[in-house]
């Protein structure tokens, strides 16, 4: 009995430092939140740590043994550290890093009601249900969260700036490697060629879309986005004919990301002449997170309305979690 109190005690107070981490996190992640729903689903979340925290610490008292005050403060102190590096990577790979926190915690907490069950202990076995169960769900979560990011959709956790530049960079590295082995050299050169016959082409169509909105209406930012549009939209007909449907696609994807493709190109015919119940009901119709992502850029480019963008938000988590339980 000593020695299986002894490794309960470990592993609880293993537990108890990995908990402390836990919220810490979880407090971190609060201001990356994008919606008000993942904002208390986090804040619960840390709260649920304290919580798991205070009971890992009276067990460990009632088997005799000390909480791990230091470790706890360490648990703490590695949470703060890590969030600095994470500036540095991808905002999928730091989820992947809260994942596999929480399949530690999942793992431990089986093993802790193993030794509990063998120990005779049917307050400490229900403990570690708990726990396990807890952790499940946030791992269930995590995951979902994951999925929802690796399939284009608007994601729970925002990146910040410089995760964002991190993934750009990682992914212009990507692209470099790779096209460097299928010839990148003629297509920057006929990309060149390109963007001189794009620039003599679109000049005058910006320019007199420009001119008769400065006419209409002294909204620089409508004439910006315009003539964007229009720059766009007409580069993507001359790559297409100058480098290839690959390269017109390339371009298309901007311009979907923008919201700036025209109504008849979304995947929902008629979208703009829909209510909001209307727009709502097909939205909820829709079987890919890329086309929920198009129609949500091209909703907030335009009308913006709010319950439309929260049904296609609800939309892509629903897309991921029919993915994540395949």
């Amino acid at each position: 009995m000593p020695s299986q109190n002894a490794e309960l005690i470990t592993q609880l107070n293993t537990l108890l430092r990995l908990t402390a981490h836990e919220g810490a996190t979880a407090r971190a992640r609060v201001s990356q939140a994008t919606t008000d729903e993942t904002r208390k689903e986090l804040l619960e979340n840390a709260r649920n740590c304290d919580r798991r925290a205070d009971s890992l610490r009276q067990a460990v008292r009632d088997l005799g043994g000390a909480p791990d005050v230091l470790g706890v403060a360490l648990g703490k102190a590695a949470a703060a550290a890590k969030l600095p590096m994470e500036q540095t990577m991808p905002m999928n790979e730091a989820l992947l890093a809260d994942l596999a926190l929480e399949h530690q915690l999942f793992d431990r907490a089986r093993l802790v009601k193993v030794l509990a069950a063998d120990a005779d202990a049917p307050e400490l076995v229900a403990l570690a249900e708990r726990l396990e169960n807890a952790h499940g769900n946030t791992i269930q979560w995590l995951f979902t969260v994951l999925s929802e990011t690796a399939i284009g959709g608007p994601a729970a956790l925002a990146p910040t700036s410089m995760q964002t530049a991190a993934a750009s960079a990682r992914n212009a590295a990507s692209f470099a490697g790779s096209a460097a082995v299928t010839g990148v050299n003629r297509a920057v050169e006929t990309a060149t060629n390109l963007t001189e016959k794009v620039q003599e082409t679109t000049t005058t169509v910006v320019t007199n879309q420009v001119g008769r909105l400065m006419n209409l209406a002294g909204s620089a930012k409508q004439i910006v986005k315009v003539g964007r549009d229009a720059t766009l939209a007409e580069t993507e007909k001359q790559a297409g004919k100058e480098l290839g449907k690959d390269k017109a696609s390339t371009v298309h994807h901007v311009r979907e990301q923008l919201g700036a493709v025209n109504a008849d190109e979304l995947p929902i015919k008629g979208f703009d002449a829909l209510t909001v119940k209307d727009a709502t009901s097909r939205i909820d119709r829709l079987a890919t997170a890329e086309d929920v992502r198009v129609v949500l850029a091209y909703e907030k480019a335009h009308k913006n309305r709010q319950a439309v963008t929260d049904a296609a938000d609800k939309r892509v988590r629903e897309l991921a979690q029919e993915l994540v339980n395949r």
